[in-house]
């Protein structure tokens, strides 16, 4: 396991992240207003997309790109809409591209009909920084609970897009095809713990967070720390 990216310091930037949870799994869909004001992400795209695109309609934002943490079918269920209506291009990790080309059979795994995606355009690098309306997210590859997943830390404030990796109080799920306890385990304690206590942790499920509330309470992880990775 590589060992953690070196992360500069941080300055104010003022990046804005509205969160739009909803759907029988209560997935948040982000859209991230660049610091430009006039630019938007749209992050895990599913079951509130259209409320998420209504709101960027709203501000008359551009929508630059669709990113994704990764392809479970709750997070990519609102791609096909995204990318219908923005034409913005569909960022993911090529890891993950096993499960998201057979959405429609993992879904199936949940009981669930989902109906296939546009295909990905641009393969996420980890290590590298992807730049819209002024600002900066690095890549940071995080897998455990699915083969590709990412971050998307930024580089200007203490915030950071981690899907499902974390939540506050718990941590992702690994009883699913493709998943590994230990590989979560070691993502969380090399990517997220080594974040400064007052980043935000904007999470895939459920309410935002800090590292240093996950490091102090989230009970999958007070062991972690001290224990036999620190």
């Amino acid at each position: 396991m590589a060992a953690p990216c070196a992360r500069g310091p941080r300055r104010p930037d003022p990046v804005e992240i509205l969160t739009f949870a909803g759907g029988p799994f209560g997935q948040n869909t982000l859209l991230v207003v660049c610091a430009d004001g006039r630019t938007g992400l749209l992050v895990d795209p599913g079951a509130m997309t259209a409320e998420a695109l209504a709101e960027a309609r709203a501000r008359d934002l551009h929508i630059a790109a669709i990113l994704l943490t990764h392809a479970h079918f709750d997070h990519i269920e609102g791609v096909r809409l995204a990318r219908e209506e923005t034409g913005a291009p569909i960022h993911l990790h090529p890891l993950d591209r096993v499960i998201y080309d057979n959405v429609v059979q993992y879904g199936s795994f949940f009981g669930v009909e989902c109906a296939p995606q546009p295909p990905p355009d641009v393969d996420l690098v980890p290590g590298t920084t992807l730049t819209f309306g002024g600002s900066g997210f690095e890549v940071v590859f995080t897998p455990g609970h699915a083969p590709g997943h990412v971050m998307f830390v930024s580089t200007s404030e203490p915030v950071a897009i981690v899907g499902d990796v974390i939540f506050a109080g718990s941590i992702g799920r690994t009883d699913l095809p493709l998943a590994d306890f230990d590989t979560l385990m070691e993502s969380i304690h090399r990517q997220v713990l080594t974040l400064p206590d007052e980043t935000r942790l904007h999470t895939g499920h459920g309410p935002e967070t800090t590292v240093g509330r996950e490091r102090g309470t989230n009970p999958f992880l007070v062991p972690v720390y001290g224990g036999e990775f620190a």
